[in-house]
């Protein structure tokens, strides 16, 4: 069923978020591991993942010049995760060169390759970013749908933005072009610190692939039940 619910483990320690991975049980599939718990405890939560036989998005957004990029990219297939990302920012040959190495390898060693997803504009910024940055474009929207095109020429196999630019994006890319939503919050949950955010069912209704979800999952007192009402708000 889609959107599939992807549950954000941002936390600075394992045993927080191997906690949480108990707590929910079957109700979540799949986690994103992004920099915080990467760098304090990669390795070590990858592995509790994969034994519990979760699926895994690691939420690296690598973003340098294009050698180190495919390089990192390339050493994340050892972990053996369902997605990856990097910035879409860091242009189409970078991109492409990314895919060109991951899927040549792939093949070569009979591995199934990982998702890869180009991150466009974060949902924690807005118009006013665009034009503090000088950024040629008045509206998120339209630059988001340039980064996902430039995403989709590269040979990406999909983006994540905000929701609110999932029919855009589908529109002008097409239905199987995967978009990842973060930014995501149930109709009775604060935003936090996002801008650019729609409820579950906002989302599959605009027809994103995969949300994102955290603190109203990781911070309620049953994430379980949490997760699972979140579930059925989407129905």
């Amino acid at each position: 069923m889609k959107p599939e619910m992807i549950v954000a483990l941002d936390f600075d320690r394992a045993d927080a978020a191997k906690k949480i991975v108990d707590m929910t049980g079957d109700a979540v599939t799949w986690y994103k591991v992004g920099l915080e718990l990467f760098v304090a405890d990669g390795k070590n939560i990858i592995e509790y993942l994969k034994k519990q036989d979760k699926k895994i998005f690691l939420d690296l957004k690598f973003h340098d010049i294009q050698n180190t990029v495919v390089s990192a990219v390339f050493a994340s297939l050892q972990y053996e995760t369902e997605m990856v990302n990097m910035h879409t920012q860091g242009g189409r040959d970078m991109m492409a060169s990314v895919v060109e190495r991951v899927s040549e390898h792939c093949a070569k060693t009979n591995v199934k390759k990982p998702l890869l997803i180009g991150v466009t504009l974060l949902t924690s910024l807005d118009e006013k970013y665009l034009q503090s940055m000088k950024i040629g474009f008045q509206q998120p929207k339209d630059y988001v749908l340039h980064l996902a095109s430039l995403a989709k020429q590269s040979g990406l196999d999909g983006v994540v933005s905000s929701a609110k630019e999932t029919t855009f994006i589908k529109d002008a890319l097409g239905k199987n072009f995967i978009t990842v939503t973060p930014g995501i919050r149930p109709a009775d949950v604060s935003v936090d610190d996002q801008k650019r955010v729609v409820t579950p069912k906002d989302a599959k209704n605009m027809g994103t692939d995969y949300i994102v979800i955290g603190r109203p999952v990781t911070q309620a007192k049953d994430p379980a039940q949490a997760a699972l009402k979140i579930l059925e708000e989407m129905n």
